[in-house]
């Protein structure tokens, strides 16, 4: 069984560049059904990283992938 991690939410946001908050949660996006309050500690925690941003102004809540971003996801993937 997998479960959600910084890997998988990045490559998300990496495959579709932006989404809100109810579509990064979508099991065909992650692959999997997220506990919400994981998934937002996640979203958080990449926000605060810099590596993913929120757009300002626009609700629901939207992500968007940044170039810090991507690099760490293609190096994460790689460590498998």
């Amino acid at each position: 069984m997998t479960s959600l991690n910084r890997t998988i939410v990045l490559n998300t946001l990496i495959k579709h560049e932006t989404l809100t908050i109810d579509d990064i949660g979508k099991e065909k996006n992650l692959g999997l059904v997220p506990a919400p309050n994981h998934l937002q500690f996640l979203l958080d925690e990449l926000v605060e990283s810099g590596h993913i941003h929120t757009l300002d102004g626009v609700f629901p809540c939207t992500y968007t992938i940044t170039t810090k971003g991507i690099i760490e996801g293609r190096r994460l993937g790689q460590e498998k």
